[in-house]
C-alpha cells in the first residue's frame, strides 16, 4: 500500500487529484445509489455536499487497490488526467480524484438519462425507432466532442453505444477507462481493447490505433441508432471480426437519407487513411447546414445545443 500511495502521488499529481488519508468519502458524498460495476470498479451515485447548486448529484468510481496489477494503476491514474483536462458539452465532466483507504476515486458528472445503448433498446423493444433530425443533433454532438479530444491528442478507444450517455437528450462521450493521449510523434497506440461490435479492421488484424479507428467506432453508433442493431454482427466473436474485416460494409436502409448514408460508408472504410477526421466530417455540407443553425463562430460549434432542421 506505501508503494501505491507513493506512485499515487508522482503520477496524479494536484491538478489531477489528491491523495487523501481522510474519510473524504462519508465527509463530503453521501452514497445515493450503486449503479452497478464499471470499466475498473463499484460505480455509485453521490450526493455532494459541497457542489454549487444543480451540481449536487455526481457519479462516485472506487477502483480496488487489491484488484490493481501495477500497469492497471496507471490506467486509473491516466483515465483522471486525461478527464481533468477535458472540457467540453459532448464529453462527461470530471470532478477530482483520491485515494481513500483500499480504492482509487474518482468522482465525475452525473447524466440521468441512461446510456445510450439502453435508450436503443428501450425504443427497440416498443417498436420505435428515432427521427433522422433526432439522430443528426447527437451523431453531431459526438463529432464535435470527438473533434475536441482529437485535437488534443486523446483517443478514446472504447466508444459503444453503452459509453455515451444522456442529460438533457444532450449526449456526452464517457468511461474513458481505456483512453490514451498520444505521445510525441507517435499516432498509433497498440493495446487491443473493447468491443468487437465496434471494433476497426485495423485493430483487429493488430495493427495499431488512431483516432481514425475512434471514427469508425462513431460510424457503427450511427449505424445502430438508425437501425437499432449492430453494424456488423455475427453468430460468435470470430465471425463479427470477419465480417468487419472482409466484407463490404453496411448500408442504411432506403428510408434514411443518401448523404447521411455516403457519411456513414466514408466512415467505415477498411484503409484507416481514407476516412475522414471528425473535423473533416463536420466539413460535409450536410453536416455544414445543420451547424448553420448554431453559428459559424467556434464558441457556437463547441458549446451551443444544436438543434437540427
Amino acid at each position: 500500500m506505501p508503494k501505491f500511495r507513493e506512485a499515487i502521488k508522482c503520477i496524479t499529481g494536484a491538478s489531477a487529484g489528491i491523495v487523501c488519508t481522510e474519510p473524504l468519502i462519508a465527509r463530503r458524498y453521501l452514497v445515493k445509489e450503486r449503479l452497478g460495476r464499471g470499466s475498473f470498479g463499484m460505480v455509485s451515485l453521490v450526493l455532494d455536499k459541497k457542489a454549487r447548486k444543480g451540481e449536487e448529484l455526481k457519479v462516485l468510481k472506487e477502483i480496488s487497490v487489491g484488484d490493481l496489477k501495477p500497469n492497471e494503476t496507471v490506467q486509473a491514474n491516466l483515465e483522471a488526467q486525461l478527464l481533468s483536462k477535458l472540457d467540453h458539452p459532448a464529453i462527461v465532466k470530471f470532478y477530482t480524484s483520491f485515494l481513500e483507504r483500499d480504492s482509487f476515486c474518482i468522482i465525475t458528472e452525473y447524466c440521468e438519462g441512461q446510456d445510450l445503448q439502453c435508450k436503443i433498446e428501450e425504443y427497440k423493444g416498443a417498436g420505435n425507432s428515432f427521427s433522422e433530425s433526432q439522430i443528426l443533433e447527437w451523431f453531431i454532438q459526438l463529432l464535435l466532442g470527438a473533434q475536441y479530444m482529437h485535437e488534443r491528442r486523446v483517443l478514446h478507444r472504447d466508444l459503444k453505444s453503452s459509453n455515451i450517455f444522456l442529460k438533457n437528450n444532450l449526449v456526452k462521450i464517457g468511461d474513458f477507462g481505456v483512453s490514451r493521449l498520444l505521445m510525441g510523434s507517435c499516432d498509433l497506440a497498440t493495446t487491443f481493447t473493447g468491443t468487437p461490435y465496434y471494433m476497426s479492421p485495423e485493430v483487429l488484424n493488430h495493427q495499431g490505433y488512431d483516432s481514425k479507428s475512434d471514427i469508425w467506432s462513431l460510424a457503427c453508433i450511427l449505424y445502430e441508432m438508425c437501425c437499432l442493431d449492430h453494424a456488423f454482427t455475427g453468430h460468435n466473436f470470430m465471425s463479427v471480426i470477419l465480417k468487419i474485416v472482409d466484407e463490404e460494409t453496411p448500408l442504411l436502409p432506403s428510408r434514411w437519407s443518401s448523404k447521411l448514408n455516403t457519411i456513414m460508408q466514408s466512415m467505415l472504410e477498411k484503409d484507416p487513411s481514407q476516412r475522414p477526421s471528425a473535423a473533416e466530417i463536420l466539413k460535409v455540407p450536410y453536416i455544414d447546414e445543420q451547424l448553420q443553425v448554431c453559428g459559424r463562430r467556434p464558441k457556437a460549434l463547441h458549446r451551443t445545443h444544436c438543434k437540427v432542421n
